[in-house]
């Protein structure tokens, strides 16, 4: 009898943790639904002097960086004539280091991860309008 209930025992341990664990997927859909209604990235009117220079100061023109003083990789963009010199010869390159996007260094660096996505947006945003002086 005492061999029976141990068996028993083992058979209904056994069942239990077999069903009860295995794969187990997440699906990002499923855990971070996108709604483009609850999260809205306005990039009708991004001017330079009122969101670009300011974001640039904060991410870029630090210490190190693209500042007038230590110029890394040869450019700042400290000021509106230097980052339009720089666009108008790399902008491929600025957008593709702010992007992440492969072969390009990506900036802003020491952070580990890229500018938020609406930032990135509105400054592409700018940058195709013909990144004026404003």
């Amino acid at each position: 009898m005492k061999g029976f209930i141990l068996i028993f025992f083992i058979f209904i341990v056994g069942g239990f943790l077999f069903t009860n664990t295995g794969c187990y997927y997440d699906n990002l859909e499923a855990l971070h639904p996108t709604d483009s209604t609850s999260v809205t990235c306005d990039t009708t009117s991004v001017k330079y002097a009122s969101y670009i220079a300011p974001l640039l100061a904060a991410q870029c023109n630090t210490s190190g960086c693209h500042n007038a003083r230590d110029l890394a990789n040869g450019s700042s963009f400290a000021d509106y004539n230097s980052l339009k010199t720089y666009l108008t010869s790399q902008k491929a390159r600025f957008i593709g280091s702010i992007e992440h996007i492969s072969p390009y260094s990506y900036m802003p660096q020491g952070t580990f991860s890229k500018l938020p996505d609406c930032d990135i947006q509105k400054i592409n945003s700018w940058i195709k309008a013909g990144y004026a002086n404003n």
